[in-house]
């Protein structure tokens, strides 16, 4: 794409980030965000085949908005080595810290995780191509924070913390389950795939 398709894919995606808190997934309409983004319908559709493309492409932006902040702090971590003077985090807490901060945006954003939980149920092959590039996105940042952890183990961990945030986000939403019993789960997955490898093994 142009720099000026870019901007007006972005600015489609921007509009649903916006509306979403006041808006429910389930009743946002493409109309009512081309004309708040100010790209117009038919313009809209050349850059989303539907609104589930359109919603699974605004989660995209919105999670990796957290996913870029956090590998820019894991880089930073990695390149002061050891001269902090700290002893490192393990990999239980730092996967863990990352959870709630990722738990706490939805918790201000509710919406969001109905969000998720309608693009997760969809069966437009556009949407798919955008869930796929994000869940490629959060293995990357979850392995960068899993670096002491072994392959095989770091591979079933991330589909188990995945999987048990998709669950837990659906019962939230659906009132089946309290945010603080969500974030229980998640930590307590953490901790049975993770805990092992917390503290660094003297050589």
């Amino acid at each position: 794409m142009t720099p000026a398709q870019l901007a007006r894919r972005r600015r489609l995606t921007d509009a649903v980030i916006e509306m979403i808190d006041q808006v429910p997934p389930d009743q946002l309409q493409m109309r009512d965000v081309a004309e708040r983004s100010g790209v117009a319908l038919g313009t809209a559709y050349r850059y989303f085949s539907s609104k589930d493309h359109l919603l699974a492409a605004a989660w995209a932006d919105w999670q990796r908005r957290l996913t870029d902040r956090v590998r820019a702090e894991v880089s930073r971590d990695q390149s002061r080595g050891g001269n902090s003077g700290t002893p490192p985090a393990g990999p239980c807490t730092r996967v863990t810290a990352f959870l709630h901060r990722e738990l706490r945006a939805f918790q201000r954003h509710p919406n969001f995780a109905r969000l998720v939980t309608h693009v997760e149920g969809s069966s437009d092959p556009f949407a798919s191509e955008e869930l796929a590039g994000l869940g490629d996105d959060n293995r990357t940042v979850l392995t960068a924070l899993m670096d002491d952890v072994p392959p095989d183990v770091a591979r079933p961990a991330i589909i188990a913390l995945n999987a048990t945030l998709a669950s837990g986000l659906g019962a939230w939403t659906a009132g089946r389950l309290t945010f603080p019993d969500l974030v229980r789960q998640l930590e307590d997955v953490a901790r049975l795939v993770l805990g092992p490898y917390e503290n660094p093994q003297p050589a």
